[in-house]
Formats: structure tokens, sequence, C-alpha cells
């Protein structure tokens, strides 16, 4: 299922949305702590997400079965509860590749959908990544600094906004080249049973 991206083809993902006042709060943080560290890309703020799974590149024609499989899996769980924790990065200790915000709340909920979703689209063709899951917040990509990130930008920041109830997921496609980037091409609920 999984193609070279055409004109035929769209670039998808699934994850959760941050709701847009946790997106202006988060945009309000870089601006005033982080926005003077050099990195090649700093994410449009409308673009915040928690990836749940990587697709690639898939044919259009198969996006309605990739649909249907998704709205099976959201049907499991019930909404939970996320929040935006502290800062954190991967890559070389100081002088990063990725930056970002952790996710606190009910992991474990964020954990149990992710597999959901591995395990409805692994049928269909789409592989499981193999390192772990680390659910995270990208906020800016490839430091390009002489010195080392400071330290400061670890420190507790408690600007950001009180957790949200997750009811939904969504299906992005990416438009390279556009800000935002990423384009909802449908959102998946979650079920409103009790657990």
């Amino acid at each position: 299922m999984v193609v070279p991206q055409t004109a035929q083809t769209q670039r998808l993902f699934t994850a959760i949305a941050l709701p847009s006042e946790h997106k202006k709060e988060l945009r309000r943080w870089v601006e005033q702590d982080v926005n003077e560290l050099s990195f090649r890309k700093w994410t449009d703020f409308r673009d915040y997400h928690v990836t749940l799974q990587f697709l690639g590149d898939v044919a259009t024609k198969d996006i309605p079965e990739l649909e249907q499989a998704l709205f099976q899996a959201a049907a499991a769980h019930s909404p939970f509860t996320l929040g935006i924790g502290e800062p954190g990065t991967f890559g070389r200790d100081g002088f990063p590749r990725v930056l970002w915000r952790v996710v606190t709340g009910q992991k474990d909920c964020l954990n149990q959908l992710h597999q959901s979703i591995v395990q409805a689209t692994e049928p269909l063709g789409f592989k499981p990544e193999e390192r772990p899951y680390r659910p995270h917040i990208t906020v800016a990509r490839s430091y390009t600094g002489q010195e080392p990130v400071p330290a400061s930008i670890f420190q507790s920041d408690d600007r950001i906004g009180k957790p949200w109830e997750v009811g939904e997921f969504v299906l992005y496609a990416t438009r390279m080249g556009q800000k935002p980037m990423y384009q909802i091409i449908q959102t998946i609920p979650l079920s409103r049973r009790n657990p």
C-alpha cells in the first residue's frame, strides 16, 4: 500500500492536533524563550501535533480503506486527557537535531491508541517503526549554533495551559513548501463509551 510519492499519492500520518489555545501558548514560549537559538527549521505553530503513526506515501485510491481501518481503531478508545510538559531534545547533547516539548497526562491511553492504530494499519501494508514510541511535540529541527544549547531552556515553564481532553485524532497530509504544512484530510473521533 505504501508507494513512492507522485501526483497519485499523498504523504500521510496520524496525529493528535493541539487545541488552538495550546498552539498559541506554545508559540509564545518559542517567541519569548527559545527564538534566539539557531535552528534550521522552526515548526509553524499551526502544525503543532503529537504524531501517532507516520504512514508515508499512500496511493490516493487506498485512502478510503485506510480511513475505515482508523475509524475501527478509534472505536475501541474513550477520550482521555493530555498536557504539555517540559522541553527536551533528540540528538547530541547541546547540539540537538530536534527540540520538543514532552507530552504529559494519560500517556497509557495515548500509547494504547498508538498501538491500536499500528495494529489496524499493518494488514494494509504499513510497517510499524522499529524505535520505541516517544510522544512529543516538535518545535524546531537541526540546531546550527556554534555554542551548545543553554540549559536555561529546560527550566520549568508553567505558562503552557491546562490539560485538554483528546476526543479525536486526525489523518494529516503533508504539503511541502506550504504554511501550515499539514492539512487535515480526515478527523477520527474516539468512542464516547465508558472504558
